[in-house]
């Protein structure tokens, strides 16, 4: 890192599905991708690839760059961008993947859909070399940057991930289900005293009573974690494909109310620490 500030890039912020509706694109309708800044232009730190992955500017052509990439979870939404990213489609870039295995190996978890007849290229026929690991108990350290991982509540499991320079920490939960006791308090743990939680808020109290179980949390419930944990800022993502920009400004405005640090997350904005 250049400096002593921590930088994640949000280069898609939507939850479930991408939308393209001009009522939306304030926030943007790419679904999750985030980068952290290393500092390093050969060396990049991805959290997950949805098609907000397109978005990462990179010489696909040029100089070979190392991706590592960390992924919350194995839903589609998180993955699809993927096939879409032109450095996989190029001999000298190399892909660390890093994943919690959900009842099979990263690699097949990866292979298993990026592949005929879902996808007319299988990621492993492409020419970017290629390494999948599993994410334990221990951190992670990418240059000067530690990464701590944290199950948080979704079906089939996902990730959270707080992300440490120096003294200076973002928590990244999205697609995390508020309600369970046990979860809830280990998020305000982990997550304690961090600068900014970027935290998934994806419905209102009348979307959850039709949505339970879903794997989401409401605007109210990542308010009520930011408190919990003591952060600094709370930033809203895995906003719904439904809502319009508009929309996602009355919520804003609500969550304020409670906690004025909010903001909305929105696609193609850095988030600094």
């Amino acid at each position: 890192m250049p400096d002593s500030e921590l930088r994640v890039q949000l280069h898609g912020v939507r939850g479930s599905v991408t939308t393209a509706a001009a009522a939306s694109i304030r926030y943007g309708g790419d679904t999750i991708c985030f980068e952290v800044d290393l500092g390093d232009p050969t060396h990049r730190l991805l959290i997950d690839c949805g098609t907000g992955v397109r978005g990462v500017e990179v010489d696909a052509d040029g100089a070979p760059v190392t991706f590592d990439v960390l992924f919350s979870h194995f839903h589609w939404d998180h993955i699809e961008g993927l096939g879409f990213f032109p450095p996989v489609f190029r001999e000298q870039h190399r892909f660390n993947f890093h994943g919690r295995p959900e009842s099979m190996p990263v690699d097949a978890a990866l292979q298993g859909v990026i592949r005929p007849p879902w996808f007319p290229v299988a990621l492993a026929d492409t020419p970017s070399t290629k390494t999948y690991l599993p994410i334990g108990d221990e951190p992670l350290r990418f240059g000067d940057v530690t990464i701590t991982a944290c199950p948080l509540n979704h079906p089939q499991g996902v990730l959270g991930y707080r992300i440490q320079l120096g003294d200076r920490s973002i928590a990244i939960a999205t697609d995390h289900e508020a309600g369970d006791a046990a979860i809830d308090q280990a998020l305000a743990d982990w997550a304690r005293g961090v600068d900014v939680l970027i935290h998934d808020a994806q419905y209102t109290d009348a979307d959850y009573e039709v949505h339970r179980g879903w794997g989401h949390s409401t605007w109210d419930r990542a308010v009520d974690a930011a408190i919990a944990a003591g952060a600094g800022r709370l930033v809203t993502i895995s906003h719904d494909p439904s809502r319009t920009d508009d929309d996602i400004d009355a919520l804003l405005e609500r969550a304020r109310a409670r906690f004025p640090q909010t903001e909305a997350g929105r696609a193609n904005t850095t988030i600094t620490a």
